[in-house]
């Protein structure tokens, strides 16, 4: 539990604090804050957040009658609400005070935080790099996708006198974010996974993107641990005016620090690697791209005091995160659930343990595919590409749910491809691909978060 009451909410700037009629108690003790009256618990401060389709000011009532401490609301809105037996703590934007009020409550502990940004990898990263370090430590971490201006706060209050060490995830989809959250977490050491094509929609370019991942090395304090990824051109390229740098490579041209060297991949695509050329680890998680990802988490390991063995083990004993290169066997089907999200550039890596699981074995390659999206202007092109490439890996049957999709599936039909198929439902979808699915086919399932493709797994 945090170690908050409501005196410390005082330290929100230009609030205001209004007792119903006397129960006035400072001292009364906070189990947490909460946005939502969904998942809220009692004594929780519930923050009401004012959103794109909702407010959280319609729901105060039921907060109260959920048993909350508190309830922190904008004063122009307070004077709407109905009578209410809790307190409130009265600000002017509500958004802006949570993100404030955590950056106190961060300043409060003088404990090791490593922020994680990039384009792919960034959770399953930091789920390896806790997995290594809490063999050792008491670990705070982001919590399913709690990485933006929003989440990261609520993060950062989840932060408590047993920690040793947080592993903080932040996200940015719009220019300037990386560097709010900067403002709110103050790492002490940061990695970027890498850099590549998304959120073009809103960055324009992948130097955009480039541009804003790297603020995380810029805005890290003099002192500040780099984390640095060699093997990624434009982290490479980067200049880093930072004297704390520890990089990592599986190139061999590279003089990383800490080298990793794939040695080769299991029947299921999990890969085997050596670690500084003598820790030889194997796998459990599909995907050349997981090596890259535990070899960053490897790094930040030896950083912090583990040895290569402990590491070994924790790697070892690391088993796939949520919708994310999972692989699941149905009948006698196999599919890899890797439906979190997608971009272009973690289409290929997962589209090469597609082909790896059934290289030389007669098994179908089945591909089922949600729209990539907030790719801008470039939606229609990035997926054509896709598209057309996908013929290169000689994929038996492509399933597809999205207008972009759509409009790819068209024109590779166009090129002789006939087994492309675009549905309007998740249901249709699967219904269909059950039709066409022989004994032995492998499925990869992927798409873009929003596009929620795991439906098609409950539909199977």
């Amino acid at each position: 539990m945090i170690s908050l009451n409501l005196n410390d909410l005082k330290n929100i700037e230009d609030s205001s604090i209004v007792y119903p009629a006397s129960s006035e108690t400072y001292d009364t003790p906070i189990r947490g804050v909460s946005i939502d009256t969904r998942t809220l618990q009692p004594q929780e401060i519930f923050w009401a957040i004012r959103g794109d389709s909702f407010d959280g000011h319609w729901f105060v009532n039921e907060a109260e009658k959920k048993g909350a401490a508190a309830a922190v609301v904008e004063k122009e809105n307070s004077k709407r609400l109905p009578r209410l037996r809790i307190p409130l703590i009265l600000v002017k934007d509500t958004l802006k005070s949570l993100q404030q009020f955590s950056a106190w409550h961060r300043s409060r502990f003088n404990i090791p935080i490593i922020a994680i940004t990039g384009t792919n990898g960034k959770t399953t990263t930091k789920e390896m790099i806790t997995w290594i370090l809490q063999t050792k430590y008491n670990i705070h971490k982001t919590i399913g996708n709690l990485n933006n201006h929003i989440g990261t706060p609520l993060t950062l209050l989840r932060l408590n006198s047993d920690h040793q060490i947080s592993v903080t995830e932040l996200g940015t989809n719009q220019p300037g974010e990386i560097e709010l959250l900067c403002s709110l977490v103050k790492p002490s050491a940061a990695l970027i996974t890498n850099i590549g094509r998304g959120h073009l929609e809103f960055f324009s370019s992948v130097e955009g993107v480039a541009k804003e991942k790297i603020t995380l090395f810029r805005k890290l304090k003099k002192n500040g641990l780099v984390f640095l990824n060699r093997d990624d051109k434009k982290l490479a390229a980067a200049r880093i005016r930072r004297k704390n740098i520890q990089d990592y490579s599986l190139e061999d041209k590279t003089k990383a620090s800490v080298k990793g060297q794939l040695t080769g991949l299991d029947k299921n695509g999990c890969g085997i690697w050596k670690l500084n050329k003598k820790t030889t680890i194997h796998m459990q998680v599909p995907g050349t791209q997981n090596v890259q990802n535990a070899l960053a988490a490897s790094a930040v390991g030896l950083s912090y005091g583990l040895s290569e063995n402990v590491i070994k083990k924790a790697l070892e004993e690391y088993a796939s995160y949520d919708k994310r290169m999972q692989i699941i066997k149905n009948g006698q089907s196999l599919i890899i659930n890797d439906t979190y999200n997608a971009n272009p550039d973690s289409f290929y890596p997962a589209l090469d343990t597609l082909f790896y699981l059934t290289t030389g074995k007669n098994k179908r390659r089945i591909l089922v595919v949600g729209d990539m999206l907030e790719l801008g202007k470039k939606t229609d092109d990035l997926h054509r590409k896709l598209f057309m490439n996908l013929l290169d890996y000689k994929i038996d049957g492509i399933f597809t749910f999205g207008e972009a999709c759509d409009k790819a599936v068209h024109q590779i039909r166009e090129r002789g491809f006939l087994n492309a198929y675009s549905f309007d439902s998740h249901e249709e979808l699967a219904k269909e691909l059950k039709k066409f699915l022989k004994p032995g086919d492998v499925i990869l399932i992927k798409g873009s978060r929003s596009m929620q493709m795991e439906k098609v797994l409950a539909f199977l």
